[in-house]
Order: C-alpha cells, then sequence, then structure tokens
C-alpha cells in the first residue's frame, strides 16, 4: 500500500478528463494529471514548427465554454486565446473558392460572386442556421448531463427534448431541401462532414452545429489545443493539485466494484483514489483493470463498444513563396472522390523564420482503410490533391513527415539541420480516434455513457459526447465532473454550485 492519496486522478491530457478535473479541484478535490507521457500537438522538425492534428474551437461563444471559464475564473485568460482570422476559412472545390468571413455579409456576397443563381438559397440558409444555432445555445446552457443515465439526468433531457425542436423529424430546410443548389448545399455540409467523421446518420443538431458554429463562431486558438489544455492544467495545480506529465498509469485498481487507486509504471505500490477520469474507450481500459474487478456492464461496455474511425495528418515544410496568395489560414479542399482523401483539411502553422511556411494537411480515414496510412498510400493520395492546390509543389517541399504512420521525417533538399523526431516503432504509433456520433441517443450525440459499471472510472471526451467537436469535449467533462462530485456524499454539497444557468 502506499500513503500516496488524491480524490481524482486523470489519466492522458485531453481536455475532457482535465477540465472535469480543474472543475473538482476548484471544489475542493485533490487532483493528480498522469499525463501518460502524451507529447504536445506542437513539435519540431528540422527547423520547422509541425502539428500532430489540426485544432480550431467551433461555436466558440457557447454556452459550455464560458460557463467553465466563469467556474474556473479564467475567462480573460480564454479570451486572450481565442483569435478571429480573417477569412475565418474557406472551402475549395475546382469550381470556385468561398471564403467565410466573421460577417455573414461579406461571405454571402462571396457566395454570390463563386456560385451565381446557385447562391439564392444562400439568406435562407444562414437565417435558419442562426435560428437552429440559438436553440442549440439554449439547449446546451442548462445543466444537463449528456448522454443521460439516472432517474434526474433522464428527466431533464426529457423535458429540453420537448421544449426544443430536435427530435420532431424537420428537415433542415432549406440546407436539404430539394430546391437548395447542390454547390450550396455542399459548401454548408463541408465542416459536418470533417467534424462527424463522415457519418452518414449524423443527427439534426449535431450537423446544424457544425454549420453554424463555423459559420458564426469558428476561432484559432494561440497554442493550439495545447494551449487550452495548459489553462485546466495550470488551474488544477493553482488548486493545490499535481501535474506528472511523464507519470504513466498502467493499471486501474478496484475492487466489490469499485476503483481503489491506480498503478503507475516502475512502482510496486498503488496511489489510492476515488475517482479516475480518462478519455480512453472501453477497450482501451480493459487491459488497464484486472479481469476479477470486471463488473458485468463493464464487459458488455468493453464488448459492445463501438469502435473509432481514424484521422491521419501529414505536415509539408515549403517554400513561402510556393504557398497560393489566396490560400486562407485554413481550407478544406474537396476535390470529389479518392483515396480517403475526399476532404482535406488543410491548415498553416505559423512559423517564427518568414522564410519558412508550413501546411499540415489532414482527413478522415474510413474503416477497413487502415492498412493506407501504414503503406503509404494514403499519403501518396493527399500529396496528389495538394499538387492541384499549390502549384509546382515539388519544386518547393523541403521537408515531409507525419506522426501517424510510423515514417520517419523526410528531406528533400539534402540540407535539413536541427533535431527531427524519431522514427517510431511499429507498436508505439499512436493513433488519432476520431468518434462518429450515433443517430439514436441523447440528440443524437451521445455515444458511451460516463459510467464504466465500475464506480469511479468514469469516461470523459470525445467518446462520450461526440459531433460537437471541443464543444462535445467540455460538455463530457461538466457531466463527468457533476457524477463524480455525487461519489463522495459528503462533498455532495460543493458540486451543487455547478447548477447554474449561462446568461445567453
Amino acid at each position: 500500500m502506499t500513503s500516496r492519496y488524491y480524490d481524482v486522478v486523470v489519466v492522458g491530457t485531453e481536455l475532457g478528463p482535465l477540465a472535469a478535473g480543474a472543475l473538482l479541484a476548484h471544489r475542493g478535490f485533490r487532483v493528480l494529471v498522469a499525463g501518460q507521457g502524451s507529447p504536445t500537438d506542437g513539435y519540431d522538425c528540422w527547423g520547422y514548427r509541425f502539428c500532430r492534428r489540426p485544432f480550431r474551437m467551433p461555436a466558440a461563444d457557447a454556452p459550455i465554454l464560458r460557463r467553465i471559464a466563469a467556474d474556473l475564473g479564467m475567462s480573460p485568460l480564454v479570451q486572450q486565446i481565442l483569435e478571429t482570422e480573417e477569412p475565418v476559412y474557406q472551402v475549395v472545390t475546382p469550381e470556385a473558392r468561398i471564403d467565410v468571413f466573421d460577417d455573414p455579409a461579406r461571405t454571402r456576397a462571396g457566395l454570390e460572386r463563386e456560385l451565381g443563381g446557385a447562391a439564392r438559397d444562400a439568406e435562407a440558409a444562414f437565417a435558419e442556421l442562426g435560428w437552429l444555432s440559438g436553440e442549440i445555445d439554449k439547449l446546451l446552457g442548462g445543466d444537463l448531463v449528456l448522454p443521460p443515465e439516472a432517474f434526474f439526468e433522464r428527466r431533464e433531457v426529457a423535458r429540453a427534448e420537448v421544449q426544443y425542436p430536435f427530435r420532431s423529424g424537420r428537415e433542415l430546410e432549406p440546407v436539404e431541401g430539394p430546391a437548395t443548389a447542390a454547390r450550396l448545399r455542399s459548401f454548408l455540409l463541408a465542416p459536418a462532414r470533417l467534424e462527424t467523421a463522415g457519418a452518414p446518420a449524423a443527427s439534426l443538431l449535431a450537423r446544424a452545429r457544425q454549420m453554424g458554429g463555423w459559420l458564426f463562431g469558428l476561432r484559432s486558438v494561440r497554442g493550439g489545443r495545447d494551449g487550452l489544455r495548459a489553462l485546466f492544467q495550470n488551474r488544477i495545480v493553482a488548486q493545490g493539485g499535481d501535474a506528472q506529465p511523464r507519470q504513466r498509469v498502467n493499471g486501474i485498481a478496484a475492487a466489490k466494484g469499485k476503483v481503489q487507486g491506480v498503478r503507475s509504471a516502475g512502482r510496486e505500490d498503488i496511489t489510492l483514489c476515488q475517482v479516475v477520469l480518462t478519455d480512453l474507450s472501453p477497450r482501451e481500459l480493459a487491459p488497464l483493470v484486472p479481469v476479477n474487478a470486471w463488473t458485468r456492464r463493464f464487459a458488455a461496455l468493453v464488448e459492445n463498444a463501438p469502435a473509432p474511425v481514424l484521422g491521419y495528418a501529414v505536415n509539408l515544410g515549403i517554400d513561402p513563396r510556393a504557398v497560393p496568395t489566396g490560400l486562407a489560414a485554413l481550407a478544406l479542399l474537396d476535390l470529389g472522390p479518392g483515396l480517403g482523401a475526399d476532404l482535406l483539411r488543410v491548415e498553416r502553422i505559423p512559423q517564427t523564420d518568414p522564410s519558412r511556411a508550413a501546411l499540415n494537411v489532414s482527413c478522415v480515414v474510413e474503416p477497413g482503410r487502415e492498412d493506407d496510412i501504414l503503406s503509404g498510400a494514403l499519403r501518396d493520395a493527399m500529396l496528389d490533391r495538394m499538387r492541384w492546390l499549390v502549384p509546382f509543389l515539388d519544386s518547393h517541399l523541403r521537408v515531409l513527415h507525419s506522426p501517424w504512420d510510423g515514417f520517419g521525417p523526410l528531406d528533400l533538399t539534402g540540407q535539413a539541420a536541427g533535431e527531427a523526431p524519431p522514427v517510431p516503432r511499429s507498436e508505439e504509433i499512436p493513433t488519432w480516434r476520431l468518434w462518429r456520433p450515433m443517430a439514436e441517443g441523447a440528440f443524437g450525440v451521445g455515444i458511451m455513457p460516463h459510467r464504466t459499471g465500475i464506480r469511479g472510472l468514469l469516461l470523459s471526451g470525445g467518446q462520450v459526447v461526440s459531433g460537437l467537436a471541443a464543444e462535445g469535449e467540455l460538455l463530457a467533462a461538466w457531466g463527468a465532473a457533476r457524477i463524480a462530485g455525487r461519489i463522495d456524499p459528503g462533498r455532495e454539497r460543493l458540486v451543487r454550485s455547478m447548477r447554474s444557468k449561462v446568461e445567453l
């Protein structure tokens, strides 16, 4: 045994568990963050600054972000790292390049210029999406735990379902109406195709939120996902918690269906705790929990949990003169069907050296196409698409690297200097998981429950609320923190302060 004790152990450094840990630390819970040795999203390669996965904040004025920021007393800090770019993003097709601005009127003008008569429904579509966005704000501004399980959680969601229109079966007109031009519909749905991981049956709420969240509230975040995670981790430490980035939890001790503590790599004893928060899926948790500690519910969750789809990204270090003048900091490249690269997300990565430019190119990998990553076929297909977007790409490409396929960085000039990321062994290649929202369940965004069947072992992150990007991770964090606070009856009154509405 050990004398080390924490109320809560956060496994990993993803947004959902970190935000939930920060909310609990703010209420007097002692929190440990075991970083699992997770690398930061930003990294250096031969003098270039690359990123592992892109990050933007759709619906940046969403009630859940404002609520958590206000609760933790860091609203000014959050506002400082949220930035608006012009254009906010653009959609590029063989026929048109459509820029989206923070001012919807400028966006509509661009649609009319690029699509001509096909943009006649844009004003009505924008009005419909604006109305739906307001309804979603009202819905998610409440104290809902998604997906609901306990009696009071189900009652709150049932009341919301009656009050708001997302269970009515109403079509999202005119975005999907027969009168809407295909080119306008494709433009509006492009963000939803990315954020819902290509889910064909995504709910009205998920599709409406992604379209409206990108059109009216997309913001870049200074420092990317790393910057937002650092805010939550610093808040945990400021409230007396501990953050140990290199510590790895390789086992969860449980008895009689309840968490007892965690086992760390290189230590024989356990760290005692009441709650473990994680963004791992049940199948990833299974090896960490001794089989004799499994409950029936945990076993069923492991067996029936949906598998994620994968994301893939490759970084290009290029001569800045090769970057097209009209290319926005974030572009969605839609060139039609291709080898797992139907829709590419192209994001410019800021560099300190003006003689360098870097692009992060990413896409969603359909199930069954995972071998295309390891073989390099997907990377080649993405480069073919980029040659259309960036003329003379091959003549200006200097460094090529993806942290997701096991290939080492490629120096195309023979003059690279400085450090490069190591080549991982095949068993160490990380995966970038994306969760598809399910049409059934709470508003079509709930996938797996917070509760795993082992008391104190809680899921929090995109595997709980999907289809809503970072907003979904924060919604999962709020729900997990409320549930965790009730595990210890002596602390429950501290969590009652989380029942607070957000002014809309």
